[in-house]
Order: structure tokens, then sequence, then C-alpha cells
């Protein structure tokens, strides 16, 4: 590590770029690398190409990287280059600017303009986080996340249990009330429910109660799959679940046994 901080003025854009999605892939959170690695790319980011920009992005969510003046400068230059970046580039840096709390109108403008054009090339994956980060960065324009959630729609089966959970939360947060979209999704999460950790289970619950569905198929489902997880909800997840059974109408006790909500 030590010749690498050495080295890293003689590095070129692309070098560079290389090095910390090294450090980003492997998880290496080491601060003087960091340090080292900010100082020597700040001075050359009008040389990093379209794809060095989306990967700096995504190594910086990743390494959890709040320098603010290069994620400025970094945002500014990545709003130029937008229009170059791959479907993934686009998904990548959404995710990481979603998790940078970065909230800059014209980028995500650039990006909206840019992802629109990317659509029908978007993996199940990219459009679960995008729909996510969405929620998260609280995007709510209205054309782009009906045509996010036409292209989800059709790419929902593929869709882990995790990313299905997630859309929950995300359709909860963003208001979504597109009902072909929400009973695919409900379908969707109703089979991979045993795959649900207890976290996604309580939310899972919530979202839908907020949503203001009451879909019993869905809802059995999950029961069976609660009560597989009953030992590892902790007392935040069964404050939501509570909340859920209120707003649904029915009992903690019809959700998840005599016995939690005795303790309740």
């Amino acid at each position: 590590m030590l010749i690498a901080l050495m080295k890293l003025p003689e590095c070129n854009a692309q070098e560079l770029s290389n090095s910390l999605l090294a450090a980003a892939t492997l998880y290496i959170r080491d601060e003087a690398f960091v340090a080292s690695w900010l100082l020597a790319a700040k001075v050359k980011l009008p040389e990093f190409n379209a794809q060095d920009m989306a990967n700096n992005l995504w190594e910086a969510g990743r390494l959890g990287i709040r320098d603010e003046p290069f994620i400025s400068s970094l945002i500014l230059y990545a709003k130029v280059k937008m229009p170059q970046f791959s479907a993934r580039a686009l998904a990548n840096s959404l995710w990481a600017a979603a998790t940078l709390g970065i909230k800059d109108e014209p980028f995500i403008s650039s990006w909206l303009l840019a992802a629109k054009l990317k659509l029908p090339e978007f993996t199940a994956h990219a459009l679960a986080n995008i729909l996510l980060a969405a929620a998260e960065m609280g995007i709510r324009n209205e054309p782009f996340i009906s045509t996010l959630i036409l292209a989800a729609k059709v790419k929902l089966s593929q869709f882990n249990a995790q990313e299905l959970a997630n859309s929950l939360r995300a359709a909860d947060s963003l208001g979504i009330r597109d009902e072909s979209f929400i009973s695919s999704l409900l379908l969707a999460a109703q089979v991979k429910l045993p795959g649900f950790n207890a976290l996604d289970l309580a939310y899972s619950l919530r979202s839908v109660a907020a949503l203001g569905i009451k879909d019993a198929p869905f809802l059995s489902s999950w029961m069976l799959a609660a009560q597989m997880k009953l030992p590892e909800f902790n007392s935040h997840d069964l404050a939501n679940i509570k909340w859920a059974a209120t707003r649904l109408g029915m009992s903690v006790w019809s959700l998840l046994g005599s016995s939690v909500a005795t303790e309740e």
C-alpha cells in the first residue's frame, strides 16, 4: 500500500480510476490511500472519460468518500459526460448519489434525460436499484417513474428477494398507485417471501399496509414466512408489524401468533 501511495501522483486518469476501483471492489477503506488518491484525482478530473466518471461515483459511494469539494467537482464533470454513460453506469451512478446523499438538481435532470434513452437496456438488478435510489432521493418525475415501473414490471420475476423487498418500500415511498404494477410486484414478492429476512418482512408488510392493500394470497404467504422468522424479529420490526396490522384492520395475533401478541 505504501508503494501505491507513492506512485499515485504519477498515475494517469485511467490508472487512478482503476486503482480506486480495485480498492472499492475489495472494500479497502484505507484513509491514507483515499486521501492521497483524492489529491491526485482532483488534478486529473478533466481527463477522466465517461466510464471513469461513473466508476468514480460508484467507488465513492461504496467507500463512503464524502470529500465535498471533490464530489462537487466530480458531479459537475459527470453531468457533461452523462449522455455517454452506459445503462450500467447510469444505474450505479444514481445508486452512488443516493448513498452519498447527493441531491444536485442539475445532476438529477441530466441523469433522467440520459436514463430515459437507456431504459430498455437496464437489467432487472439495475431497475431495482434505480427504483430504490429514486425513492431515497425523492425523485418524483412522474413521466420517468411511470416509464420506469413499466420497464420493471416486465422483469419483476428476475428480481431477487432483497430487490423485491426494496421495491415494495420504494413503491410506498414514491406513492406508486399503478394497480397493474403493484399487483405484479406483490405476486413476484409472494413467491420469494421465504427468502426475505426479518427486517424486510416487517418493512414489506408496513409498505403493503401503507399502500392500502389487503391482498389475501400475499398476506397468507407473508404469515407463513414470518412465522419461520419469529425469533429474528426485533422490537423495531414488531412495532412495524403492529402498525401494519392496525392499518390492515387485523390483529398481531392473527399475523404472528399468540406468543408474540402477548409480548406486545
